[in-house]
């Protein structure tokens, strides 16, 4: 499958199953509710939810529980990364201090996405930092840069997407990252209107090469200010004060009179419709649902809080076609598990992983973005992503390991590495006996349901589910074994590896 690496077109893929009748795609949804499409919404509005948060959810039925995420609250978790993650640049930059400051900086935002009582509004973070992209190092962008404009995505969440446009036009990082900072009257740099417009906005088609060109004009004079607290600065001796014309229009345009333009073009809400359907409903989504969905953005003058309550609530939302129907990225993958799993912080290891996955956090492959969608999915990251969960699944405090005498004979190859992944992975899950809780010791199927339930819901095919049972109440060589005091968390460990290798896990 083939991807522009510059726009991340090229590489969509519709989900199969009857399309909605357009006249009533955006309606609320009046269907049964369910635990499951709780889920579902957790998923998509998240990184997934708990057994208990999608209990809650489930309970609370579904204009309650959307209200439940559009409606923040105040949350008490740290604002900046707990460190020191500055560093020196130059050729005599602390190597060691510049990784430890990028591992702190990513530890800080995963854990937000664990940790947050407001799960939207952590989502629309990482979705506006892969539109709006900028990569921590790249072009002097420091790790403090990234965790202000990390924190300006926060306060925006579902804000103005005009207001929020104008922000990042002066972000000190989006500064860096598009050169926006080097643009002088008498040396336009065209790269951040180029942008602007190519992927923040516009999209292709809808202006012109003189259009960049005048507009790079109109953003000069902003600068970096390092020594005060790597503020964005406005230079009016680096400014083009002079007329431009932009988009049929003529005047003395600064950077705010653009993105004012840009916004009353009809192609900006269609663009971004586009961009919120492919990443909360489905790929490639038709034509007609784009559209209806850009009328009501522009309905709601750009307030995206007004458009994510339509999408979350809509018939299209939690219809047969979008169920299941996203490839989940390596970060709602490896944070949906730890909720899963009752996981209270996520620990180093996990970063490592996202990067083999190909998604290491705050450092997006180029201005694109990550293309997402199918492109998660080839058979290197597949084994990365099944591996992780895994160990994951599997890991447990070394003392655990160390005290674990039961490993005879009659242990299975799956016992075997839990052991050995005990020492690699840092134990910060909950017990596998809450995992199950409830599940009598005597009820090889219980069990096998319950797992199935808390990893995919109960979407697994009849010969899956047998997969599993037959695990759950075999030894290694096929000899019919009884849960005991001595086996159960071995088999429950086990039993949730063999879960999260299910197709269905890798797909939101």
């Amino acid at each position: 499958m083939s991807v522009d690496p510059l726009t991340g077109t090229g590489a969509e893929y519709r989900p199969a199953g009857p399309a909605l009748d357009i006249n009533v795609a955006l309606d609320a949804y009046k269907g049964p509710w369910s635990p499951r499409l709780a889920a579902h919404l957790l998923r998509r509005a998240g990184f997934g939810g708990s057994p208990s948060e999608i209990a809650a959810a489930g309970q609370a039925g579904m204009g309650h529980a959307v209200d439940r995420l559009v409606h923040f609250v105040p949350d008490s978790l740290p604002a900046q990364p707990q460190g020191d993650i500055s560093y020196q640049f130059g050729p005599n930059a602390d190597v060691m201090q510049r990784r430890r400051a990028y591992v702190l900086t990513g530890l800080w935002w995963v854990n937000r996405m664990l940790q947050t009582p407001n799960p939207l509004q952590e989502k629309m973070v990482y979705f506006w930092s892969n539109h709006f992209t900028s990569g921590i190092g790249q072009g002097g962008i420091s790790p403090q840069m990234m965790v202000n404009q990390n924190n300006l995505f926060r306060s925006n969440a579902l804000g103005d997407y005009a207001r929020l446009t104008h922000e990042v036009s002066r972000d000190p990082a989006m500064l860096l990252y598009l050169n926006n900072n080097q643009n002088r009257a008498q040396l336009p740099n065209e790269n951040y209107a180029r942008e602007l417009m190519e992927l923040f906005s516009l999209g292709v088609g809808n202006y012109t090469e003189a259009d960049i060109r005048e507009s790079a004009r109109a953003f000069t004079g902003w600068t970096v200010n390092r020594r005060f607290g790597e503020t964005a600065v406005f230079n009016p001796r680096f400014h083009d004060d002079g007329s431009k014309t932009f988009l049929g229009r003529t005047g003395n345009f600064t950077g705010d009179d653009i993105v004012d333009i840009i916004m009353q073009q009809p192609a900006t809400a269609k663009y971004m419709a586009r961009k919120f359907a492919r990443a909360f409903i489905y790929d490639d989504p038709e034509p007609e649902l784009v559209n209806a969905l850009a009328d009501r953005f522009r309905a709601a003058r750009y307030d995206v809080g007004v458009l994510m309550n339509v999408i979350l609530r809509s018939n299209v939302f939690y219809s047969d076609r979008a169920y299941r129907a996203i490839v989940k990225t390596p970060l709602e993958l490896v944070i949906g598990a730890h909720k899963s799993l009752g996981a209270t912080r996520v620990e180093p290891a996990a970063l490592a992983a996202l990067d083999r996955m190909g998604q290491t956090p705050m450092r997006p492959p180029n201005v694109a973005g990550w293309p997402g969608g199918a492109l998660w999915v080839n058979t290197g990251t597949l084994l990365m992503r099944v591996n992780y969960l895994n160990q994951l699944a599997l890991a447990k405090s070394a003392a655990a390991a160390a005290g674990n005498t039961a490993m005879g004979d009659g242990a299975t190859m799956m016992d075997d590495m839990a052991s050995q992944q005990a020492l690699r992975m840092p134990a910060n899950v909950a017990d596998p006996s809450q995992w199950v809780s409830g599940v009598k010791m005597d009820d090889p199927a219980g069990l096998t349901d319950r797992v199935l339930w808390m990893t995919v819901q109960g979407d697994a095919t009849p010969q899956q589910r047998q997969t599993i049972l037959s695990y759950v109440q075999t030894d290694s060589v096929g000899n019919k074994v009884s849960l005991s005091m001595e086996n159960f968390e071995e088999k429950v460990r086990g039993a949730m590896s063999l879960a999260f290798a299910l197709p269905a896990y890798q797909l939101s």
